[in-house]
């Protein structure tokens, strides 16, 4: 009877590392497969870089550079 408990516990710890690393393999190969479509769908490589920037979220300014930006920097000639 002990056996059988052991044996079924097993059983549905394999499915389920089987079932998390089949979806961690789907995840990526969308990503891999988005990210082919994209190259394949861009005139050229600027314009795929381009569209790569704009997809990627703005991220917070850190007080050192906002300071870098705002710095007053003499006369532009």
């Amino acid at each position: 009877m002990l056996t059988e408990w052991i044996t079924a516990v097993i059983l549905i710890i394999v499915v389920g590392y089987q079932g998390v690393f089949i979806f961690m393999q789907k995840r990526d190969f969308a990503k891999r497969e988005q990210d082919l479509l994209n190259r394949v769908m861009s005139r050229n490589y600027e314009t795929y870089v381009q569209g790569e920037k704009l997809m990627e979220p703005p991220r917070p300014l850190t007080a050192e550079e906002i300071y870098e930006m705002e710095r007053e920097r003499g006369i532009p000639i």
